[in-house]
């Protein structure tokens, strides 16, 4: 158990930032995490708690015995979600982090050597999981009225729901390398699990599309003792029904089954690990293996270019050569309109969007400032979320000092980091924005202010991330996912997006709410802002980023 916890406490610091790291600047810490605490834990907390409190409420009025069937659908969306995207990230711990050489010479058991790693990846991977659960069981807890212990199960809960999806990762990882060749390579691995989450994903969309479900659809369906989806939800994740079953009081004796079922799992999980880990651990490659040049090939190959075009041509292939970062930064991009998508289709007979539609259609002020609004916050969230600027020079790792040293100027470097971000995040901004203005019928000059009040606000939102990553970025790092995943700057930048684009747009509705000022006015206004809001992020580059860069040591 000693050797154990050891293990554990040293992964974990691999993947958190080092003492020299978090040393650079403690005050930068300590008031982005209560920005993020403010920004994105406590709104998203509150959210999912209302709604779990709200459909507890609907279906405990139906006198149906079916009141904790929100809670559970909610639960089992979160145990998949949780094995959808663990899949990549137990993948990249158990068989191609940095550590691998080091461990197996040690005197190490297998079951020691992934029980420390799938401890270790928990504890990283589930912070933010572990807040929505509790704020799930909250919103239940009150909702349906339940005892006062009802609060001791959550807490037990929290902490352990997560362990049988991510078991189910790492049983189908060692299975897979153990009785196969061809993934013995992070690469391939990455891009078969992007693949993978991207099916899974599409498929549910298509579903739900196909079965024209709605927000009535969902609470009728709910009210169903015999729900067929709970049915196989619930064989597939077999714990969610006795931890959700254990907190009403009468059948808390449930709460032992949940523990044994995820006691058993582990078990299992252990016992496989030590008969099919260090086989299927043995040859594998850290890189995709290239074909090999002699070097006067190379050299006669070598044309003469001007700096920034060579240093943006090696940023493009960096980001689509690299699985991790292709995945994670760019593909990431097509997820959120599915999510708009999907908001169209649940409306179902409700029509809710109905109104809007009519509202720009007539030309109404307050419909037409909140579409603009819109375009702003998603514009800034979307460049935020795929973290190619938050992420820029901590991409750059342990060559962090090629930075430095090349002849181009910070500044330079800094504008095609920016350019590349401002491309891939404004093209799909902008395909989206010409499609949604195409779908409602507005005008071309509709059309290219909306277009260019999102790329203005993409620009705002890139500069601003590489300033981000710029004030401490994480530079120790042994594969790519873990760079982006151990990224404090992605979080940190995130919250403030949020934060920014909140007070933004509600600034912006409140003026036009309770002043004289008319929609155009505000409209003026609001594009007058964001263009200070780019200076101003242009010039935290120019003189702040820059010397932060001069001063940066790896």
């Amino acid at each position: 158990m000693k050797m154990y916890l050891r293990l554990v406490s040293a992964l974990i610091q691999g993947v958190e930032p080092s003492d020299k790291e978090k040393k650079r600047n403690k005050v930068f810490y300590i008031v982005m995490s209560l920005i993020a605490g403010v920004g994105i834990m406590l709104p998203m907390t509150f959210f999912v708690g209302v709604i779990i409190f709200s459909l507890t409420g609907s279906l405990r009025s139906l006198e149906l015995g079916t009141a904790q069937n929100g809670v559970e659908l909610f639960l089992h969306l979160i145990s998949s979600f949780s094995f959808i995207f663990g899949l990549n990230v137990i993948f990249s711990v158990f068989y191609f982090a940095g550590d691998i050489e080091n461990l197996l010479p040690l005197p190490l058991r297998p079951s020691q050597i992934i029980g420390a790693k799938f401890t270790a990846a928990f504890i990283s991977e589930s912070v933010m999981e572990l807040l929505v659960i509790i704020a799930a069981l909250a919103g239940y807890i009150i909702g349906g009225g339940m005892p006062f212990w009802s609060w001791l199960i959550a807490l037990i809960g929290t902490v352990t729901l997560p362990i049988l999806p991510l078991v189910y990762c790492g049983i189908i990882c060692m299975v897979v390398m153990y009785f196969t060749r061809f993934v013995k390579n992070k690469d391939t691995v990455n891009k078969i699990t992007g693949i993978f989450t991207f099916i899974i994903i599409g498929g549910i969309v298509f579903l739900i599309s196909k079965s024209g479900f709605d927000t009535n659809e969902l609470i009728k369906a709910m009210s169903q003792p015999d729900n067929a989806v709970l049915g196989v939800m619930n064989c597939i994740f077999p714990h969610v029904p006795f931890l959700v079953n254990s907190m009403d009081g009468a059948n808390i004796w449930q709460i032992l089954v949940y523990l044994v079922i995820n006691g058993a799992a582990v078990a299992i999980f252990m016992m496989l690990a030590q008969v099919l880990y260090f086989p299927g651990v043995i040859g594998i490659g850290q890189g995709a293996a290239r074909s090999r040049k002699s070097s006067e090939n190379i050299i006669s190959r070598m044309k003469k270019h001007r700096p920034s075009l060579t240093y943006l041509k090696k940023e493009f292939r960096l980001l689509l050569r690299t699985p991790a970062y292709f995945t994670n930064c760019v593909m990431i991009n097509l997820i959120w309109p599915i999510f708009l998508y999907l908001l169209v289709v649940m409306q179902g007979q409700t029509n809710f969007l109905e109104s809007f539609i009519y509202g720009i259609h007539s030309g109404d002020e307050e419909t037409v400032l909140l579409f603009m609004l819109g375009i702003i916050a998603s514009s800034v969230l979307v460049t935020a979320v795929n973290c190619i600027a938050s992420s820029a020079l901590t991409r750059e790792g342990k060559h962090f000092a090629f930075v430095k040293y090349i002849p181009l100027p910070y500044i330079a470097q800094i504008n095609v980091k920016a350019l590349i971000s401002i491309i891939i995040s404004g093209s799909g901004m902008l395909i989206y924005v010409i499609a949604a203005c195409i779908w409602l019928n507005t005008g071309i000059k509709f059309i290219i202010f909306c277009c260019l009040l999102s790329l203005l606000s993409v620009s705002f939102a890139t500069y601003f991330g590489i300033y981000m990553d710029s004030v401490n970025p994480k530079l120790i790092w042994d594969d790519e996912l873990n760079a982006l995943r151990g990224n404090y700057n992605i979080f940190f930048n995130m919250a403030m997006a949020i934060v920014i684009a909140a007070v933004l747009c509600a600034g912006s509705y409140l003026l036009f709410k309770f002043t004289d000022l008319g929609s155009i006015t505000v409209l003026i206004i609001l594009f007058t802002v964001v263009m200070i809001l780019n200076a101003v992020s242009y010039l935290l580059c120019h003189y702040k980023a820059t010397k932060n860069i001069d001063n940066m040591m790896i």
